[in-house]
């Protein structure tokens, strides 16, 4: 089974515009309204591509009982606690003649401590051997980062595979408790390295591949069995046992790239789930991101065919385990 906490969800607005005149009034082209957070974002996406999935966050007020319906329409298991505060509501704000994306994230719900307890709780009893455990996103400000360091121990406690993508000071907590894989991007990556040894960390974030190997390597050396750090548009590497490798993706007509690291671990994840190392997964995490860059909505395009994406991305040695 793969369950995807998204403790931070929101309801996504996303629209598009002619370029932006601040300060002026501004007219929508279009607008449409989609279950919004990385959690939601991933489980949608292993819906698309035939898998199983099962969501866990916090749900509360009117926003989040819509969000629950939509969901749990989109075929995703809900398993969401319900909180007294009102879920978030979130605008991406899409203009495509000046090719440009902004994102408004409204700040997350007040959460008290037996709410957070309960989405524990929950997690605990579902959670079983061989399971993937995704923790995606970020937790809301009234959460304390320790959470994600209780998550993680949870899922290796129920012999699980957690995979920890998560944001700020939550993503420090939870690397310490090593999950079994870590998913960043570069800046992130140094970030973390910089927190364990200030001599880890560079001015720029441009490093070669072969230096983002290392400092990969550094990681899995802590403890971490899998790292995964995304490049954007420069693809993704993937740190194993058997070394660091590099999946390069395509040219493409990006429409907007917002959610696409999301959809890149939910193809990964279902690669996972279907018995592929994670060198191998990462093809269809790959085809997947790039996917749905070329879309409006932080999704997979209705027409997308896993054999024609993937066959367009390319993987090489960076470096290998000697």
């Amino acid at each position: 089974m793969i369950r995807v906490i998204g403790a931070n969800p929101a309801m996504d607005r996303v629209s598009t515009w002619p370029p932006l005149r601040m300060g002026q009034v501004n007219r929508a082209l279009t607008v449409s309204v989609v279950p919004g957070g990385k959690g939601f974002n991933v489980a949608r996406a292993v819906i698309r591509l035939g898998e199983t999935a099962t969501s866990y966050g916090f749900l509360g007020g009117q926003v989040g009982e819509a969000l629950r319906e939509l969901v749990i329409a989109d075929g995703v298991i809900d398993r969401h606690t319900s909180i007294v505060a009102g879920t978030r509501v979130c605008f991406i704000v899409v203009e495509p003649d000046a090719e440009r994306s902004t994102v408004l994230n409204e700040p997350g719900p007040a959460v008290t401590a037996e709410e957070s307890r309960r989405l524990l709780d929950d997690i605990r009893t579902d959670c079983a051997p061989g399971d993937l455990l995704i923790l995606s996103g970020s937790l809301p400000d009234s959460v304390a980062p320790a959470v994600a360091g209780e998550i993680v121990d949870i899922g290796r406690a129920a012999q699980a595979h957690v995979l920890v993508d998560i944001h700020s000071e939550a993503l420090e907590v939870a690397a310490a408790r090593k999950p079994w894989m870590l998913k960043c991007n570069r800046s992130e990556l140094l970030q973390l390295l910089a927190g364990a040894d200030q001599g880890h960390m560079d001015a720029g974030t441009d490093l070669p591949l072969p230096e983002l190997a290392v400092r990969m390597q550094a990681v899995r050396e802590t403890g971490i069995e899998v790292v995964v750090v995304t490049l954007g548009a420069d693809g993704a590497l993937v740190a194993d046992g058997d070394g660091v490798v590099h999946a390069s993706v395509p040219a493409i007509h990006e429409v907007n790239p917002t959610g696409s690291g999301d959809l890149l671990l939910a193809g990964l994840a279902v690669g996972l789930q279907r018995g592929e190392r994670p060198r191998d997964a990462i093809v269809l995490g790959a085809a997947c991101g790039t996917a749905g860059a070329t879309q409006l909505k932080p999704e997979l395009p209705p027409d997308f065919d896993p054999l024609e994406w993937t066959a367009r991305i390319a993987i090489t040695e960076v470096a290998s385990s000697a």
